[in-house]
């Protein structure tokens, strides 16, 4: 009896690891004889969520390979124009244009032409402090070149005692070439910003070009860059950051502004 009873636990053992292994080479040879999008189907079913992730995960790592490149050149000019119609104008393609004059090579050099910050000496909202505090970074970290907006923003949440002295900066020719063509010169006042009793007083000097007469930025977009100012405190002016890196290219930016008509 022994003996018998082994042998049929021995027998159903194996049927046991028969009926084990049954359904996955049943399931190995139906896939097998699938057509080629049935495959597909099976496979999209049983691992899409794998594919999903590793998909992502290519995306998210070609991405970080592309901005780390970007982000590593050097740049060419970082121009801040503040309360411009541009940021909102499509058809205004100042990018461009400047690319083209200056001969940028985009795939070894950034440049960036902002058209997006609008500040406010009035209103005090969360998006126009963003912006405020943006600018303020940007001038602390060296990385803007050019602001360019209405005297009343530059002398008020735009301004950080940062802008140069063009005098210093602008050469003979481009000063007598702006004289010829009219243009005003701006003269920040560093007193204004000073507490009382400060001994030391900081004269006014030359800060800005009012560009009134910039046909280019006048004309540039269905409406022009600005409206028309009606005040002195809406007239545009050109400055150049004190701390620039690349002063020869800021400069070349206001050649630029002024010789496009």
């Amino acid at each position: 009896m022994r003996i018998e009873l082994e042998d049929t636990e021995k027998k159903d053992a194996g049927a046991s690891e028969d009926n084990l292994m049954e359904p996955a080479a049943r399931e190995a040879t139906a896939f097998k004889d699938l057509s080629g999008k049935k495959k597909a189907e099976y496979i999209w079913d049983y691992y899409k969520w794998w594919i999903i992730g590793g998909i992502a995960a290519i995306v998210l790592l070609v991405t970080f390979i592309r901005d780390y490149r970007e982000n590593s050149k050097p740049v060419y000019l970082y121009a801040e124009l503040l309360n411009t119609y541009l940021g909102y104008d499509r058809s205004a393609s100042i990018y461009d244009d400047f690319v083209k004059e200056a001969g940028i090579d985009l795939t070894k050099e950034n440049l960036t032409i902002g058209t997006e910050t609008t500040l406010s000496d009035e209103n005090f909202d969360s998006t126009m402090i963003a912006y405020q505090q943006r600018l303020i970074a940007n001038y602390a970290a060296q990385t803007i070149d050019v602001v360019i907006g209405p005297k009343a923003i530059l002398e008020g949440p735009a301004n950080c005692d940062c802008y140069a002295d063009l005098g210093e900066i602008l050469p003979q020719d481009l000063i007598d070439e702006l004289k010829d063509r009219d243009y005003e010169f701006y003269y920040f006042d560093p007193s204004k910003d000073q507490i009382e009793d400060y001994d030391e007083t900081v004269p006014p000097y030359f800060a800005g070009i009012y560009l009134d007469n910039c046909s280019y930025l006048n004309n540039i977009g269905e409406h022009g860059a600005y409206p028309v100012a009606e005040s002195e405190d809406e007239r545009v002016i050109f400055t150049i950051a004190a701390n620039s890196l690349r002063t020869d290219h800021a400069v070349e930016f206001l050649r630029f502004l002024i010789h496009n008509h």
